[in-house]
């Protein structure tokens, strides 16, 4: 079975992959040609200040997104100047990888155009 790559017209964004390494420092990647869809939400809304669960979906080609990189729970991504934890990931393929499914939450940051 052939599956066409995503198009084009979806993949314009582009976020910061963060990897933990072996020292406890965090390398930084750019991660381009993706599509990445972000989700506003809050809870808690009887306490004083409520809780941000913003989320993110992003779609990552396999063979039009750059850099060809493996994605992890627990990385974390850099978007807009959020920060969010990798809680989910998936890879869809037929006789090979197709494109990846990536669910991630916000953990920190001010949102900014």
């Amino acid at each position: 079975m052939n599956i066409s790559p995503i198009p084009d017209v979806l993949l314009g964004d582009s976020f910061t992959l963060l990897k933990p390494s072996s020292s406890g420092k965090w390398s930084e990647t750019v991660i381009g040609n993706v599509r990445v869809e972000r989700s506003g939400c809050i809870s808690d809304y009887s306490s004083q200040k409520a809780r941000d669960n913003t989320e993110l979906t992003v779609w990552y080609d396999c063979v039009k997104s750059s850099p060809k990189t493996d994605f992890a729970a627990g990385m974390k991504i850099r978007y807009r100047g959020e920060t969010y934890e990798i809680t989910e990931q998936k890879v869809y393929l037929t006789d090979r990888p197709h494109h990846c499914k990536i669910k991630a939450r916000k953990i920190g940051g001010e949102y900014s155009d």
